[in-house]
C-alpha cells in the first residue's frame, strides 16, 4: 500500500473537518483505495482554535509544505483570491498537486493557475469548490462524459436557500431570516457575497467551464441576489403553486450560451422545489442521459471535507491528473457566444399594482399581446383601502427583451401605481 503525504493550508472549518475525517476514517480510506493518506504539515496563521493535527507539524511557514518531498498533495482551504493565489502558485511550482475548495480562486484565476500546473506536470482538483459534498464536478467531468450538456440549473448557495426557506415556511421577512441564518452559523457576519449572488455566480462559472468546455468570465453572467425578495413575493409564489429559489442557470442554445443567477419561481412539481434549508441541488440535462438531480449538503465541515478528500484520492490514484490534462478545459479557436438578456427565452412572472377600475387589465394584456407575450395564468386580487389591486400573471416562454419592453410600456402608460415586480419562472 502506498503512503501519500498531504499538507493543509488553512485550518478553519474545512481544514478541521479534513483532520476529523482522517482521524476516524483513514484506515477505511486506505482499505478502499490502496492509498494511505498521511497528514504531514498544517500551515495556518495563529491563533489556532485547535492543535490536534494527527502528529503533523502546525505552523505558519509555507516551507513546511513546499520543502517536504514526501508531501505530494496540498489542500488549499483558504478563501479570497490574493493570498490564496500566491500560496497555490508556490505549491504548483514546488511540484505539488493542489486540491482546493476556493471557488472564487478557480473562477477568477483558473486560466493562470491551470497553465502553471500543466507546466509543472501537476493537477488542480476542485470538487469541493461547488456544492459542498455533492460530487457534481466528477459527475459532469466523468459520469456524463458521453453527453452534450444541454442545461444546468442549480441551487448552489446554502445560505440563500436557508433564508428563502425560512421566509416561506415561517412567513418571516428577509431580515428576520438572515438574522436566524447568522445565529445558526449558516451566514457570515457580512453575508454580501452570498446574498447578492456572487458566490453562486463563481460556482456557475466553474460548472459551465466543465460542462461546456469554455472559459466563462463573470462579466458574461447576469447576477441578481435575494436582498429584495419580500414576504409578499413569497405569498404570490405560493398562490401560483411555486417557490422562490436563487437559481444558477446555464442553457446551451443554438444562438449561444444563456447564463444568469437570479431569484426564480420554481413550480412545486419541479425536483428543485423540494431542496430546502441549507441544502444544495443541481439539475443537469444531458443529451443522452436526460435530466438528473444531484442533492446534498452544500456546505459544512464534514460534507466539504468529504469532497476535498475525494479529490485527494483521485490525485493519489492518478485519475485527477489524467482528466485534468485532457478534459474540461478545451481551447476554442473562436470566442464563445453568450446570449444577452434581451435574447433569452424564458417564462416570466409579473405583479402589477394597479388602480381598480375598468380597462386596466385589458390594457395590460393588450400590451403584452402586442409584444408577442402569451399569458399562461393570471390572478387578480381584491382592491385595498386605497383602491388598488394586484394583478399577477405568468407568461409562456418568450424573448426576454420583448417581456421587459412590455413591462416598461405598461408602467410608462400609468396602468400601474407602483413599479412592477418581475421574476423569472422555471
Amino acid at each position: 500500500m502506498a503512503t501519500v503525504g498531504i499538507g493543509i493550508i488553512g485550518f478553519g472549518v474545512v481544514g478541521g473537518g479534513v483532520v476529523d475525517v482522517l482521524a476516524k476514517d483513514r484506515a477505511v480510506i486506505a482499505a478502499r483505495t490502496g492509498a494511505d493518506l498521511e497528514l504531514r504539515a498544517v500551515v495556518s496563521l495563529p491563533p489556532y482554535q485547535r492543535t490536534d493535527v494527527l502528529g503533523a507539524s502546525l505552523g505558519k511557514d509555507l516551507a513546511a509544505i513546499t520543502n517536504d518531498p514526501a508531501i505530494r498533495i496540498v489542500l488549499l482551504l483558504v478563501g479570497g483570491t490574493t493570498f490564496a493565489k500566491d500560496m497555490c502558485l508556490a505549491c504548483l511550482k514546488a511540484g505539488k498537486h493542489v486540491v482546493t475548495s476556493n471557488k472564487a480562486l478557480i473562477a477568477e484565476h483558473g486560466d493562470a493557475l491551470f497553465a502553471v500546473a500543466k507546466e509543472h506536470k501537476v493537477a488542480i482538483a476542485f470538487e469541493a469548490a461547488v456544492a459542498g459534498g455533492i460530487p457534481i464536478i466528477g459527475a459532469l467531468r466523468d459520469g456524463l462524459a458521453a453527453n452534450r450538456i444541454e442545461s444546468i440549473t442549480g441551487i448552489l448557495n446554502g445560505t440563500c436557500n436557508f433564508i428563502l426557506t425560512m421566509m416561506e415556511q415561517k412567513q418571516w421577512s428577509y431580515q428576520q431570516a438572515l438574522a436566524e441564518a447568522q445565529r445558526l452559523g449558516y451566514a457570515e457576519a457580512d453575508p454580501t457575497l452570498d446574498v447578492n449572488g456572487t458566490d453562486t455566480a463563481h460556482k456557475l462559472a466553474i460548472l459551465s467551464r466543465i460542462a461546456f468546455g469554455i472559459r466563462v468570465p463573470l462579466a458574461a453572467l447576469r447576477i441578481e441576489g435575494i436582498q429584495n425578495v419580500t414576504a409578499q413575493d413569497m405569498a404570490s409564489a405560493a398562490r401560483l403553486r411555486s417557490r422562490i429559489k436563487l437559481l444558477a442557470m446555464a442553457t446551451q442554445r443554438p444562438e449561444g450560451l444563456e447564463l444568469h443567477v437570479a431569484p426564480t419561481l420554481v413550480p412545486l412539481d419541479h425536483p428543485l422545489a423540494a431542496v430546502h434549508m441549507n441544502y444544495n441541488g443541481v439539475y443537469v440535462v444531458g443529451s443522452n442521459s436526460g435530466p438528473q438531480l444531484y442533492t446534498g449538503q452544500g456546505a459544512g465541515a464534514l460534507p466539504t471535507a468529504s469532497a476535498v478528500l475525494s479529490d485527494v484520492i483521485d490525485v493519489a490514484l492518478g485519475r485527477a491528473e489524467q482528466t485534468f490534462g485532457s478534459f474540461g478545459f478545451v481551447h476554442h479557436p473562436t470566442p464563445p457566444s453568450f446570449l444577452p438578456e434581451a435574447e433569452e427565452r424564458t417564462a416570466s412572472y409579473a405583479r402589477f399594482v394597479s388602480p381598480d377600475k375598468p380597462g386596466i387589465l385589458a390594457g395590460i394584456t393588450q400590451i403584452l399581446s402586442s409584444k408577442g407575450i402569451s399569458i399562461r395564468s393570471i390572478f387578480q386580487g381584491e382592491a385595498d383601502a386605497q383602491g388598488q389591486a394586484s394583478i399577477e400573471l405568468v407568461t409562456h416562454p418568450a424573448r426576454g427583451g420583448d417581456f421587459l419592453d412590455a413591462v416598461a410600456e405598461i408602467d410608462r402608460k400609468q396602468l400601474t401605481a407602483a413599479p412592477t415586480v418581475c421574476y423569472r419562472r422555471l
